[in-house]
């Protein structure tokens, strides 16, 4: 009986870092951008508007709502990674099945919450854009996206 509790601990336990491994698909690109000096997980934004011929007053308005944002999502990373960092301690620590579940829980909620407000943002630039800057920021998103994001489940396809 005692093994079969320590084996399906362990499996508990694999499980778990299995689950982490498709969460942090999400994370390179929010550490890329970091690195970078981006704006957690902008880059990819930044990058295609780069591209176009942008009016005084689009790019003053644009930069005026990465400003507005960028303290909530530096925020949101940092809790992001503090999440992946407690999960990986706990782990570590051999921490019960159930608080290691909880934190990859805690984890995800906290980086849909990081996702959701870097969509806001764009939805903000988007609006700043013209009908055909927007279809031209539109399609350099996803032509960068190819098949490296998560599918439709929340995992790479």
């Amino acid at each position: 009986m005692k093994r079969f509790v320590l084996t399906s601990g362990l499996a508990a336990v694999v499980l778990a870092a299995m689950t982490l491994s498709a969460f942090a698909d999400e994370r390179p690109a929010i550490d890329r951008a970091a690195r970078a000096g981006g704006h957690h997980g902008l880059m990819k934004m930044r990058k295609c508007l780069s591209g176009l011929d942008l009016s005084a007053d689009q790019k003053s308005a644009i930069q005026a709502i990465v400003s507005a944002a960028k303290p909530t999502l530096e925020a949101d990373a940092a809790t992001v990674k503090a999440d992946r960092q407690k999960i990986h301690a706990d782990i570590q620590a051999g921490a019960d099945k159930s608080v290691v579940g909880q934190d990859v829980l805690t984890a995800h909620a906290n980086a849909q919450a990081l996702r959701a407000a870097a969509a806001a943002v764009r939805d903000q630039i988007l609006a700043k854009l013209s009908t055909d800057q927007q279809a031209s920021v539109k399609d350099c998103l996803e032509a960068s996206r190819g098949f490296r994001g998560p599918g439709a489940a929340g995992f790479r396809q």
